[in-house]
């Protein structure tokens, strides 16, 4: 199904921000097999994958339509969720490329650690210390950083959940969390 553009962009955001389930179904299929299907070329992802990317990205508009940051498209509609979803793939790929050398990291940082077995008994009292340190931490800082490390959260998902004004003040928070696992562990370092 196609959106009738005998209406204006204008009118299908304004009918969007007042509610209108039906717009907002009419606008997540006139693209959805368009997307898959252009994304799925473009970038060699799976359908699943496009699909997601593409629910992410309706998701996206929805919310900044809702929010009012969006009054007006510049470009067609269309150009601009697939604007949206290419980013959202993006993001996908950089997010993969950071784990893949992370894991390339470990890789080399646990053969040298069966190496060496001195280094190892050193990363071993450094983990249990750093635990330590972070069980002995206020519960927002536990949070915020659990949030972030463990579950991988957006600063913006994070701002929501701890209930922050801000992704700043949730970046800042997190900051100061990490300043007081590295001032602790410098410490001892400094006193003895």
């Amino acid at each position: 199904m196609k959106i009738s553009f005998r209406r204006s962009e204008k009118d299908i955001i304004a009918s969007i921000r007042e509610g209108n389930q039906r717009m907002m179904e009419e606008v997540y299929l006139s693209y959805r097999n368009e997307f898959v299907n252009w994304s799925r070329r473009k970038f060699d992802i799976t359908e699943e994958d496009a699909l997601d990317h593409y629910q992410d990205t309706l998701t996206v508009f929805f919310e900044k339509v809702m929010n009012g940051n969006i009054s007006v498209i510049e470009s067609s509609l269309k150009t601009y969720l697939f604007g949206i979803g290419k980013n959202k793939v993006r993001q996908q790929f950089d997010e993969r490329n950071r784990m893949k050398r992370h894991e390339e990291g470990l890789v080399e940082h646990y053969r040298f650690l069966s190496e060496n077995k001195e280094a190892e008994a050193a990363y071993d009292s450094a983990r249990s210390q750093t635990w330590e340190l972070f069980d002995a931490m206020g519960e927002a800082c536990k949070r915020i950083l659990r949030l972030f490390y463990f579950e991988k959260r957006s600063m913006s998902e994070i701002a929501d959940i701890m209930g922050h004004s801000s992704e700043a003040v949730s970046r800042t928070t997190k900051k100061r969390c990490l300043e007081k696992i590295r001032e602790q562990v410098k410490k001892p370092l400094t006193d003895g």
